[in-house]
């Protein structure tokens, strides 16, 4: 029986290993330093003839690196012509609905009786110096006791009745601009239909319950991130670079430092660390962050459900904002500070990740849809090549958005300074890029593969509300699928100006070994510890 077997081999069993991992300061530059003087003397006990002998087979490993593979070898690979794939785009639009004055997005789709609730609340009613407090009382809620449940009977009974309660910040551009930047706090949760009630009586004990004063576990929770944020700084070094360089020139970019860059890593130590002397204006800080947010004029709700299930989650909606705070709402108007800071973030790891970019609107170029057979051709072609064979990354890539931002990065990546030429260098690989009937198809189904996928009823739920915010039309999306579908060499050649632009800018990030770093430190305006 199991019961036995856990008694037997786990409960009543004797032997035990205690295992204590210490870390060392500095270890992995000795590593690193042992491994080099190992190289070097094996170096020097080769004769002659043996380092000729390296230098021409790691000259004949390039050399092979460097070649394509012949036509003969790429006709053996099976492969659908544009015929085959459809111009039709994936299209999921929500209906505008209202529920005592509150806008309602209705995505209507079947769901086997199951309710996808997101509930909007926009982030632009805080003042600028409350941002970071917006995403702190995501992660709050729902993890603090309330007047009717400890945070242990609430977290049971969101398991019990709920398939999930979630609270983050995100942020989506109208019209694909920087400058009408639509930020949002915002609630996910679903539950059977049967459930409904009882999932909106569980959100409204979160949203308006919560005891957010509540000094002793409020500090639980804040350790407990400010620990989870730490490991991802550690681990996520390409996230937090990206997120770094584009906080230097655009506001989706700072808004997205401030709430969960370093920026925010900085934050939320601070007040971890100070806790005991801060926790008062804390305290003071959420509960004003959250009554500024958590407001019925501030709100804008999404369901993803069938027709005939849309009138239980009206009544239950309903029931709900009925109890929310009705107050007025301004929205402020917040002016960043934009600096291309050009910082080297150093940290024991032995690799770099290499971010190099700028908005390209800035420039005075526009988007167009056959930008993103330039990103798959510069991805899977130029740096793959470039930053991973050649260069022994893990991994380069592109990344050309709809929004401007346009940027290089790699991944894991034992150089730096040969990176940030290899970017640059990229003009005149576009320049003089060929590509033939054959070939461009394959750009172009590579492209066309990351757009098409199958999707779930939420999955289209969150495009449908993502193509809402972002005033996204059908028109525009079947525009941008023809061009992909049309793309031809010529117009890819036609981007080497622009990369060339935003590579001159010459805006870069880097998270890297503090030693790499430091030996390149020309290369930056500003070294920081990740970790300080």
């Amino acid at each position: 029986m199991l019961e036995n077997i856990v008694q037997e081999q786990l409960i009543d069993n004797p032997h035990a290993l205690l295992m204590v991992l210490k870390p060392e300061p500095g270890l992995e530059s000795k590593v690193a330093e042992k491994t080099r003087q190992k190289l070097a003397e094996y170096k020097a006990s080769l004769s002659q003839e043996e380092l000729e002998q390296l230098v021409k087979e790691t000259r004949e490993l390039k050399e092979y690196q460097k070649k394509e593979d012949s036509p003969e070898a790429l006709a053996t690979i099976p492969m659908l012509s544009l015929s085959d794939i459809s111009r039709e785009v994936q299209w999921y639009e929500a209906s505008e609905k209202s529920i005592n004055d509150i806008p309602v997005l209705h995505y209507e789709d079947f769901t086997n009786n199951i309710v996808y609730t997101s509930l909007f609340f926009d982030a632009r009613a805080l003042p600028k110096e409350l941002i970071p407090y917006g995403n702190l009382l995501a992660e709050v809620l729902g993890k603090m006791n309330t007047e009717n449940y400890s945070y242990g009977e609430l977290n049971n009974a969101l398991n019990i009745h709920t398939g999930g309660f979630y609270t983050y910040v995100t942020t989506y551009l109208e019209d694909h601009s920087d400058q009408k930047l639509i930020p949002k706090f915002r609630i996910t949760a679903k539950a059977t239909l049967d459930k409904t009630k009882k999932l909106f009586e569980l959100v409204d004990e979160i949203l308006n319950y919560s005891k957010l004063n509540d000094k002793e576990r409020l500090k639980e929770v804040l350790l407990r991130h400010q620990s989870q944020i730490e490991s991802q700084v550690k681990n996520y070094g390409i996230g937090y670079a990206i997120t770094r360089l584009n906080s230097y020139f655009s506001n989706e970019g700072m808004f997205n430092e401030l709430t969960g860059g370093l920026t925010y890593y900085d934050f939320i130590t601070d007040i971890s660390e100070n806790f005991d002397s801060k926790s008062d204006e804390l305290i003071e800080k959420l509960e004003k962050t959250a009554g500024l947010l958590l407001n019925k004029q501030n709100l804008v709700a999404g369901i993803t459900c069938s027709d005939e299930n849309y009138s239980t989650f009206e009544q239950a909606f309903d029931n709900f904002i009925s109890r929310l705070p009705d107050t007025a709402t301004e929205f402020s108007k917040w002016d960043f500070d934009f600096e291309p800071k050009n910082e080297g973030l150093t940290s024991s790891s032995m690799v770099q990740y290499v971010i190099k970019g700028y908005d390209y609107k800035k420039l005075g170029y526009e988007w167009d849809g056959k930008m993103q057979v330039l990103n798959q051709i510069l991805s899977r072609d130029y740096l793959q090549n470039k930053i991973r064979v050649m260069g022994g990354a893990y991994g380069g890539w592109a990344n050309i958005s709809p929004n401007g931002n346009a940027f290089f990065a790699s991944y894991r990546d034992p150089n730096l300074a040969e990176t940030l030429e290899n970017y640059d260098a990229a003009e005149e690989f576009l320049t003089s890029f060929d590509a033939d009937t054959t070939e461009m198809t394959r750009y172009i189904i590579g492209t066309i593969s990351n757009i098409d996928g199958p999707t779930t009823p939420s999955m289209r739920g969150y495009m449908a509300m993502n193509n809402y915010f972002t005033n996204t039309t059908r028109a525009e999306m079947e525009a941008e699928r023809n061009a992909i579908l049309n793309t031809t060499a010529e117009d890819i050649r036609g981007f080497a100006k622009m990369i060339s632009d935003v590579m001159a800018q010459n805006i870069i990030c880097v998270y890297g070994n503090d030693q790499k770093i430091k030996e390149n430190d020309d290369l930056f305006k500003e070294i920081r510890a990740v970790i300080n």
